[in-house]
């Protein structure tokens, strides 16, 4: 049986991931399945809604999102941060013993970046998937190194020992686990031929959002006028990245014969970015 085949019958959750200090209502959940091939999306929601109390800490969310993945056996998950570092600034053996020493080796964001711009000699690398799919900044730029180290600190180091969950490609997609993939709304964007700027809350941005969606309901995905509308209307642009990453998870599930097992041994280390 093919992976396409096997991942027919997944529910499908897109995540855009945050490492703000109010991440439970930065981050943003698409949940849908696949019809015909094709993304019937059934919830869009803040992952402070599923949160007791309704609290946005991150040190409070965090560990709800991975109960979220633990509880949703044999599912796929698109997740919107960096699982890995360029290979040259590694300095363990494979990724699996990178993400299980990770919270040892940098106790806190700040040491992260500074190890990653130590090791580069001031530069900013990009890993080789960032390159192919046009990642607008490196894995320990200002603006996201927080997210690739809480998103690896407290979500893959946490599970990659789970024998329910395959984080791919670096581990094998079984067909009892769930499947855990790294995926980048922007890169996917721009290879719609969508990059235009819709986060913010002035009108252009609103019709920009209106723009994005009625593009992406032409491939043949289903929504409800509520999901739509709720999509529009998140001003941050969080809503729409939680279902274009959906989406990008969707699309890597028609190329994984392809990708699994073929691909060269730098993105068993380094990630690989499904878009």
């Amino acid at each position: 049986m093919s992976f396409a085949e096997l991942a027919s019958k997944r529910r499908i959750f897109g995540v855009d991931f945050s490492a703000a200090k109010d991440a439970g209502s930065k981050i943003w959940i698409s949940e849908g399945v696949l019809e015909k091939g094709n993304l019937s999306l059934l919830e869009c929601y803040p992952l402070y809604e599923c949160v007791p109390g309704r609290l946005k800490d991150r040190d409070v969310c965090l560990p709800e999102l991975k109960k979220l993945i633990a509880r949703n056996e044999r599912s796929v998950f698109g997740l919107d941060f960096p699982f890995s570092v360029p290979e040259q600034l590694m300095s363990e053996k494979d990724w699996f013993t990178f993400v299980r020493n990770f919270p040892q080796v940098h106790e806190k964001p700040e040491f992260f970046r500074n190890t990653m711009q130590e090791r580069a000699c001031g530069s900013e690398l990009k890993r080789l998937t960032d390159h192919e799919v046009k990642a607008p900044f490196s894995v320990y730029n200002l603006r996201i190194f927080k997210q690739t180290y809480h998103g690896i600190c407290d979500i893959l180091n946490p599970i990659i020992s789970n024998d329910k969950v395959s984080v791919l490609p670096m581990q094998e997609p079984l067909g009892d686990r769930s499947w855990i993939m790294e995926v980048c709304p922007a890169s996917t964007l721009k290879k719609e031929s969508l990059y235009i700027s819709y986060k913010g809350n002035k009108e252009k941005h609103k019709k920009s959002r209106e723009y994005i969606m009625d593009k992406m309901l032409c491939k043949g995905i289903k929504i409800s006028e509520f999901l739509l509308e709720r999509i529009v209307l998140n001003r941050g642009g969080d809503a729409l990245d939680s279902f274009i990453a959906a989406y990008a998870s969707c699309c890597a599930l028609d190329k994984l014969d392809d990708i699994i097992g073929r691909l060269p041994p730098v993105y068993m280390r380094e990630g690989y970015t499904f878009f």
